[in-house]
């Protein structure tokens, strides 16, 4: 590999706040008032806030965030987090929840009343283990009447009975709780990413199981997954049943361009030790056009930001002074954002430079070719989401500039000196994520000319693995570079 790459791979995973995985998004603020909400008075009536945004849009670095506010404050709050996903099936999941409820409770100042909490919350998990019903959904009636089925003797049913007084025990843990004196936080995040099944029944649950007192749930969703969960679960005004549920709903405030491009330099200046940009001519200018034409306005979060620049380091391995990086970073922004035109140019070059990439003995014009397949360009543009198409349909004229009807670029003609994917023999190269055989690298070329290889045997290669053509192409497109150099230092 050359090249020194820095940075590494992200695995997706949230800021904590501390000084080696900071806020760069601006949400300090916003995350120290969201805190101030949730810390209820000890005896108070129970309160359920939301945080709600798209999937990847930093809602656990928030609660992170949150979470560490929380925790530095004087008389700082237990917090509870639940993870649904350890459930394992969705009918046992308001007894796992409460189960990891009095796991979680633990009072360093008052270590025997909570372990008494924790001991009534998991005699409470048992009765509906017992059960097999969240109360308010299923009729008591059939609940008992079940019972009695079950048990023989009125001994036993009395005695049965008296195991399932739900209300009883939830008394006794609301009047343990207010006791206790302290203020417990609990933390549901990811509730997007479960089941349509699972996701309505946590939301049951904080309802109808665990409203208790001097307690506050902040619940982590992307509304609109949630809404389309419950619609799935015969709920007709999912937003209505969700307002029942949440007193406080809070939408994450939007991420500021500013801060996203920050985000974005960051990531360039962590893909290489060195200019990325300095291989061809004016692609530095032509990356910032880009930028702030289109490719800003497509990248509108943190997780996708950093699935892009994974897709780009690993192509860059290979392709680095190749391909300009100009070209090579639009392909990675539309590999994620856009599967289905990327996948588009790879099976289908020549509905966007006018060639396969093994076609050199067509006598068609590259404007024909181009135009009689706009119509399943459109088609494969149609895929994508309307407020991403004109973005999208941007980046594509400009690294296609046949596409366009002008077919003009401010940035050169001669793309493939300039290294753009308008040359098919580029664009094979970016898509191929080294350079396939039957061509050649500018590298090898620069070093040929420099003579830091041994011309004659490089020669010999070039004619035994038939890259000749493609060798004189890249020399005098070099050549060309170094007389210009030359003319503008002499």
């Amino acid at each position: 590999m050359k090249g020194k790459y820095m940075g590494s791979y992200h695995n997706d995973q949230p800021i904590s706040g501390e000084e080696k995985s900071p806020d760069l998004l601006s949400r300090k603020a916003f995350s120290e008032r969201l805190a101030s909400v949730l810390q209820v008075a000890p005896g108070d009536d129970c309160m359920t806030v939301s945080l709600e945004g798209d999937w990847g849009y930093g809602k656990t670095s928030v609660i992170n965030l949150v979470k560490k506010t929380l925790l530095e404050l004087e008389n700082s709050p237990v917090i509870v987090e639940y993870n649904p996903w350890l459930a394992g099936k969705a009918e046992t999941l308001v007894q796992d929840f409460l189960v990891q409820f009095s796991a979680q409770l633990n009072i360093p100042d008052r270590p025997k009343e909570g372990l008494r909490a924790s001991k009534e919350l998991l005699a409470y998990s048992k009765l509906f283990n017992a059960m097999k019903f969240i109360p308010g959904v299923e009729p008591w009636a059939s609940t008992v009447q079940g019972v009695f089925g079950a048990v023989g003797g009125a001994a036993k049913e009395i005695s049965k009975l008296k195991e399932l007084d739900l209300l009883g025990r939830k008394k006794k843990i609301n009047s343990i709780l207010e006791n206790l004196g302290v203020s417990i936080v609990v933390v549901i995040d990811d509730i997007d990413r479960l089941t349509p099944d699972e996701a309505f029944q946590v939301i049951r649950l904080v309802k109808a199981v665990a409203d208790f007192p001097g307690t506050s749930f902040l619940l982590s969703f992307d509304p609109s997954y949630l809404a389309s969960s419950l619609e799935k679960q015969g709920i007709d005004n999912s937003s209505q049943y969700i307002d029942k549920v949440v007193q406080l709903r809070i939408p994450l405030p939007i991420i500021a361009h500013r801060d996203l491009q920050n985000l974005a330099n960051i990531e360039l200046r962590n893909l290489s030790d060195k200019s990325l940009t300095d291989s061809f001519e004016r692609d530095q200018e032509r990356l910032s056009y880009l930028y702030h034409q289109y490719t800003k306005h497509l990248i509108r979060s943190p997780r996708e930001l950093k699935r892009i620049f994974n897709h780009l380091r690993f192509v860059l391995a290979q392709t680095e002074g190749k391909v300009c990086f100009t070209d090579l970073y639009c392909l990675s922004i539309l590999a994620i954002k856009s599967h289905e035109t990327y996948q588009s140019i790879k099976d289908s070059p020549e509905f966007y430079v006018g060639r396969k990439f093994d076609d050199d003995l067509s006598f068609e014009k590259r404007e024909e070719i181009i135009e009689k397949s706009k119509d399943k360009r459109e088609a494969v543009l149609a895929c994508s989401p309307e407020k991403d198409a004109p973005y999208i349909r941007g980046i594509l004229k400009e690294l296609f500039p046949l596409l366009d009807e002008a077919g003009y670029s401010m940035y050169g003609s001669d793309y493939d000196q300039c290294g753009r994917v308008a040359s098919e023999k580029r664009l094979y190269t970016a898509l191929h994520y080294q350079v396939p055989p039957g061509l050649v690298s500018d590298t090898e070329i620069v070093s040929f000319l420099s003579g830091t290889i041994n011309r004659e045997e490089y020669l010999r290669k070039a004619i035994d693995e038939d890259f000749v053509e493609r060798l004189f192409e890249l020399l005098n497109q070099n050549i060309e570079k170094l007389s210009k150099m030359m003319r503008f230092f002499l």
